[in-house]
């Protein structure tokens, strides 16, 4: 089951305004979003509120606040419970080849990592992975043919469903 998560519109403009803090403090603390990543500031700037919002979306599945915070590094995107979450998001691929994206640089053992497939104001909750089981091995590492450093890009079809989490039956 991919729970669908909706949001209204404040929680699309309260997620829009961080996502765009984000992107306009980089340049103002003069931060390079790191990884080589190459993108317009356009592209920053949608990439950066899309993921706030799948990070508000995923709040709202495991009825929890949103923290609004920015530039944090590679802290957890959110806290539940015990777990350390990072979020990831992209909108559909035409040819549905979306991964869940875990960069080597930053990573830490134990972390949960949530794919969320965006298309606001709906959010799909595709599933999660727990780091440790990525991290030092070659399953998934690839560059994607890109001058970039490699990341895992694990395919979605082996994330563990939302709902283990939410309501503690994983681990």
């Amino acid at each position: 089951m991919n729970p669908k998560i909706e949001l209204d519109l404040y929680e699309m403009t309260t997620a829009a305004q961080t996502g765009l803090l984000r992107v306009t403090e980089s340049i103002k603390l003069n931060q390079d979003w790191g990884h080589d990543y190459k993108g317009t500031l356009e592209d920053k700037i949608s990439k950066s509120i899309s993921g706030a919002m799948a990070e508000q979306s995923l709040c709202k599945y495991l009825d929890i606040p949103y923290e609004f915070h920015t530039n944090v590094g590679s802290a957890p995107d959110v806290k539940y419970k015990e777990y350390n979450i990072q979020v990831r998001s992209q909108t559909p691929k035409r040819n549905n080849k979306n991964s869940l994206i875990i960069r080597p640089k930053g990573v830490k053992p134990n972390e949960i990592y949530v794919f969320i497939l965006s298309e606001a104001p709906k959010f799909i909750i595709k599933g999660f992975i727990n780091s440790s089981a990525v991290i030092g091995k070659d399953n998934y590492l690839t560059d994607f043919n890109l001058a970039r450093p490699k990341v895992w890009a694990v395919p979605l079809n082996i994330l563990s469903p939302i709902l283990l989490l939410k309501d503690g039956a994983w681990n």
